[in-house]
């Protein structure tokens, strides 16, 4: 808009809806930033009942009259949870590191995955040339060989308050979840597992961000799959009704949740001229971190001034791989309505296990090229 330098265009836009993610042609630009609205306003009341439910075990007197007090009072819930936060980098690992373990032996504990004993997950800081793109991000280990071990990259704080406080004990699960297991480590690992069964042009460019020339096609599926493992972890198993997540931790998922369907109406917004990059950034502090004053108050704020600089970090990605952030929410329905129309074909024979299975064996492309062929196979068995 304006000659905005970040702006793909609404042709060059659907093109690509179209012949990389294989959505339906009634999905337009128009169409999904709309939805993306709606999602976000869906998530955020789900976000406002964990921080009531928050609230109260902490003893927290706060408004929950309206939309945006409760907003305000989520935000209060969240700074209050800061508090708990990593004092030094070194704790800021060995916290990750915990909890990523944790994920592991809950999914061991309730036979969610067939995981080889051997497994094993790394978490490292992130390079130095990458760290003013990237918080979190995971690479993995080269496709075809079968040894080898992933990376989820953590970037380290190097003492800014902020950036300890984000990464507060209870914000911790749901990025080891996303990064590491089962999100996009245990992805990986699992199809090295039937690389001789996946057909070589089917693992796209497992992991490349800055260097994909699949245009995203991989994203649907790898990203989609990592905010479906945030989820997933969260869903009531025998004997944990609530799933692995304290209270506090699902309020980060949820927020994290946000996130990925503000992105939706970023994204679209961005490149097809109908936001602006400030206003972008307005939007993501307003409904992501819920601090619209962020920027205004970074200069005193340590914690306004660690979200103005992810916000706008954020924004900037955003603006330069068009349809990348919309992949995460799209990817994760595909696999929800996925699992859901197999349960309804299977019924009792459904087996949790075995749709997760079949839906890593396809590798990394959009479910929308072999939707079909899984819910023929989950007829036969």
């Amino acid at each position: 808009k304006d000659g905005d330098r970040y702006a793909a265009g609404e042709a060059e836009y659907e093109w690509r809806l179209r012949n990389n993610l294989r959505l339906d042609a009634n999905e337009t630009a128009a169409s999904l930033f709309e939805y993306g609205r709606t999602k976000v306003e869906e998530s955020r009341g789900l976000l406002i009942e964990v921080a009531r439910e928050v609230a109260g075990r902490r003893g927290l007197r706060l408004d929950w009259s309206g939309p945006a007090a409760s907003l305000l009072s989520v935000r209060r819930v969240m700074d209050d949870l800061s508090r708990e936060y990593p004092k030094s980098d070194a704790e800021m690992f060995a916290t990750y590191r915990r909890k990523a373990l944790d994920l592991v032996e809950y999914a061991r504990r309730h036979g969610m995955f067939g995981l080889p004993e051997s497994y094993r997950l790394e978490i490292v800081p992130t390079p130095p040339m990458l760290e003013s793109t990237l918080e979190a991000a995971y690479y993995p280990a080269p496709a075809f060989k079968p040894s080898g071990i992933g990376r989820f990259y953590l970037t380290a704080a190097h003492g800014d308050l902020g950036v300890l406080k984000e990464n507060n004990i209870h914000a911790v699960a749901d990025l080891c979840a996303h990064e590491g297991f089962p999100g996009h480590d245990w992805q990986y690992q699992f199809m090295r597992q039937k690389a001789r069964s996946i057909g070589s042009v089917r693992w796209l460019t497992p992991g490349a961000v800055e260097d994909s020339s699949s245009m995203w096609e991989d994203s649907m599926s790898s990203e989609g799959w990592a905010l479906y493992a945030e989820q997933l972890v969260g869903e009531p198993q025998p004997g944990a009704p609530g799933g692995f997540y304290t209270p506090e931790e699902r309020l980060y998922q949820l927020k994290w949740q946000v996130l990925r369907d503000a992105r939706v109406r970023l994204d679209t917004g961005l490149h097809t001229g109908r936001m602006s990059f400030d206003e972008a950034v307005a939007y993501y502090l307003e409904n992501v971190e819920f601090l619209p004053d962020a920027c205004a108050g970074a200069a005193h704020d340590p914690v306004r001034a660690a979200a103005c600089n992810g916000a706008r970090r954020a924004i900037y990605r955003y603006s330069k791989w068009p349809t990348q952030a919309i992949t995460y929410h799209l990817g994760k329905r595909d696999i929800l309505a996925l699992r859901d129309q197999v349960r309804r074909i299977q019924g009792e024979r459904f087996s949790l296990r075995a749709f997760h299975e079949r839906f890593l064996s396809a590798g990394t492309i959009p479910a929308g090229y072999f939707r079909e062929h899984l819910l023929a196979e989950a007829q036969q068995h």
